[in-house]
């Protein structure tokens, strides 16, 4: 996996603004590096791509500051046993960027233009035959054709100081694990209370949001980063039957309604075996992260209605009692246990990431995931990485009293709130430097939280996964 990401980095020049890798616009299935308290990204290798150098025009591109990249990823879903309604489903997105550095072309150094669009096509597979809280999939969120991000970041301070201003899409830097991207499991990347307690789940792939971020690294080993963004990517209702890749098809609606979005997070780098650091020797590094958000929108109770009423009351108008405000505190740990002293690329890695929001506005109150990847551990597929991760979320108080109201009053459709958990077990396989293979298993218990189906008003069994992820760099 680590030598993948290295063919596939795209160069950070020196005295520009710190180039996003080509993998940040994918959701899941990323094949990150190892953490790692610092990293000198290589040169570009046309061989890491399928198209090559193109003929010639992408060094001509890079000769003027223009760099072009092209993602394109294909899954097919089935349910083996399980869920509602078992079958396969297929879906896939085409996602491409353009960077364009201001030095060569306008003589304006440290700046860097980002624009990205994205093709997403197939069905819903969690949606139409698992009925799960947790999609299987980060790219299982509706077919749409639409502008990803477009923003502008300037590097100040030798790019000790980055700021970005334009439509930005948050969960590429604020909450994410590296080790829990590799999976493909949706809330391994963006996690479901995020997805839930937000507006359109947030500014969030495949929805970007108008703001500014800054990142400021005032010493090794420490990162501190901050954004301001509006709240509503998608300027819809908290709650609406229109999915929300629908409400904004295009991705151009650049809202400024509703609310205001503010999160923050600091990240400390570490080794915890600096004595075995030497040269290009990295020990076993990690990074850990604390950070949290702070929403200045209005947020439905998860009980009460308008009147004060319980919601699942005869009674109630069925409009929430809405408040001002909503929060979330995270932390997250990437860490590296072990690393073969004779093959630097055989490592075992560990994630860890857990957040805690507000118990009346949210439906959610915790929610923790946790992981292990095995990196070329296999004989003659050292670029191979294997991986096992589980999450699970915790009903806040308001949801859970919701729940028991409904079955008093006799109006309950779901019956008893229950976790669920979600476990997967994933095999990534550099076929070439430009083609993974990422065959996968999934397991749902519990599955859609309740113990009864919303559709059948029956019992949903345990929910038994398959899939094949293709991820090409043309």
């Amino acid at each position: 996996m680590t030598l993948l990401f290295f063919c596939i980095l795209q160069v950070q020049a020196a005295w520009s603004e710190t180039r996003p890798l080509v993998t940040d616009v994918l959701p899941s299935g990323v094949p990150l590096p190892a953490p790692a308290p610092a990293f000198e990204p290589p040169l570009e290798d046309p061989n890491a791509e399928l198209l090559g150098d193109a003929y010639g025009v992408r060094p001509w591109l890079r000769h003027y500051g223009v760099h072009l990249n092209i993602q394109d990823v294909e899954e097919l879903w089935g349910l083996a046993a399980g869920g509602l309604h078992p079958g396969p489903t297929y879906d896939g997105i085409t996602a491409v960027t353009l960077q364009i550095e201001t030095d060569p072309l306008f003589g304006w150094q440290n700046g860097l233009l980002n624009v990205s669009a994205l093709q997403i096509r197939g069905r819903s597979f969690t949606g139409e035959r698992l009925q799960a809280l947790n999609s299987v999939s980060g790219y299982d969120v509706g077919r749409s054709t639409r502008l990803f991000e477009i923003w502008y970041g300037q590097g100040f301070l030798s790019n000790s100081l980055d700021l970005r201003v334009g439509s930005i899409d948050l969960d590429t830097e604020f909450l994410v694990s590296s080790s829990a991207s590799f999976f493909l499991n949706a809330s391994f990347g963006w996690p479901l209370s995020t997805s839930s307690n937000l507006y359109s789940g947030g500014p969030s792939w495949p929805f970007s949001a108008v703001g500014g971020r800054v990142k400021w690294s005032p010493a090794s080993p420490f990162v501190l980063m901050g954004a301001v963004t509006n709240d509503n990517p998608t300027h819809g209702p908290f709650y609406s039957n229109i999915a929300a890749t629908q409400r904004d098809p295009s991705g151009t609606s650049f809202s400024t309604a509703g609310g205001a979005l503010f999160m923050g997070e600091a990240q400390y780098q570490m080794n915890m075996a600096p004595r075995r650091a030497s040269g290009k020797e990295a020990g076993l590094p990690g990074t850990w992260k604390i950070g949290g958000l702070y929403d200045t929108g209005h947020f439905p109770d998860q009980r009460y209605g308008s009147h004060r009423v319980p919601l699942a009351s005869p009674e109630s108008s069925g409009t929430p009692l809405y408040h001002r405000g909503n929060w979330l505190a995270y932390a997250v740990v990437d860490q590296m246990i072990w690393r073969d002293s004779r093959d630097a690329r055989k490592t075992i890695n560990i994630f860890m990431r857990a957040t805690t929001s507000d118990t009346v506005r949210n439906i959610f109150a915790h929610e923790v995931q946790a992981g292990v990847t095995f990196d070329g551990m296999i004989r003659g597929h050292r670029d191979d990485t294997i991986g096992v991760a589980w999450g699970t979320s915790f009903y806040t108080t308001s949801a859970e009293a919701h729940a028991r109201d409904a079955i008093r009053f006799g109006t309950s459709t779901t019956g008893q709130l229950r976790q669920e958990h979600h476990v997967e077990i994933t095999y990534q396989a550099a076929m070439t430097p430009w083609l993974i293979l990422q065959p996968d298993f999934q397991y749902f218990r519990n599955v859609g939280g309740t113990s009864l189906s919303s559709e059948t008003g029956r019992p949903v069994r345990d929910g038994f996964v398959l899939g094949l992820n293709m991820t090409t760099t043309l």
